[in-house]
């Protein structure tokens, strides 16, 4: 059950990314909000991948220099118009180690975070990949709404269409 709710949590974000990316335009790809901050280019390239690659590195935690190179190399082909099939192929790699897991394994594995600290599988889901998908996501929906979508509500970046309820 704790495995069904984490990935019923992580398929919320890609849904909720998917549903911002109608909302990006060539003109907004090098935004920036301020020096030293991630554009919205590179936002996105970060946010089509950090799912899958996070739960490799709790995982199997086997990304060398040269892979990191190809992920890299990778995220660099990302386009307005791939978005969302990055989104979907990073969805399908998630599934893919989710299956190689336990219920058990999610509360008494411990793996370590990329910045040592170490805790159960199950809270490093939370604590890396659920957390960046969603704190990502949301500095997604800012950068548009800075580049002027008045169209685009908070609705959008938190309640996926398929549910909303119309009073």
């Amino acid at each position: 059950m704790y495995k069904q709710h984490l990935l019923q949590n992580i398929q919320r974000e890609l849904i909720l990314l998917k549903q911002l990316a109608p909302f990006i335009k060539e003109s907004d790809l090098e935004f920036r909000p301020a020096e030293k901050v991630r554009s919205t280019y590179e936002l996105m390239q970060y946010l089509s991948g950090i799912g899958g690659t996070s739960m490799r590195i709790l995982l199997l935690n086997d990304i060398t220099p040269e892979e990191r190179l190809k992920i890299t190399e990778y995220r660099a082909t990302l386009t307005i118009d791939n978005f969302c099939a990055r989104l979907d192929e990073q969805w399908d790699i998630i599934q893919q180690y989710f299956a190689s897991i336990t219920d058990e394994q999610l509360m008494t594995m411990e793996v370590t975070l990329p910045w040592k600290e170490k805790m159960p599988l199950g809270s490093a889901i939370i604590s890396a990949t659920i957390k960046w998908l969603a704190a990502y996501r949301m500095e997604l929906f800012l950068y548009l709404k800075m580049n002027g979508r008045p169209e685009l509500g908070t609705k959008d970046a938190w309640v996926p269409e398929a549910i909303r309820v119309n009073p």
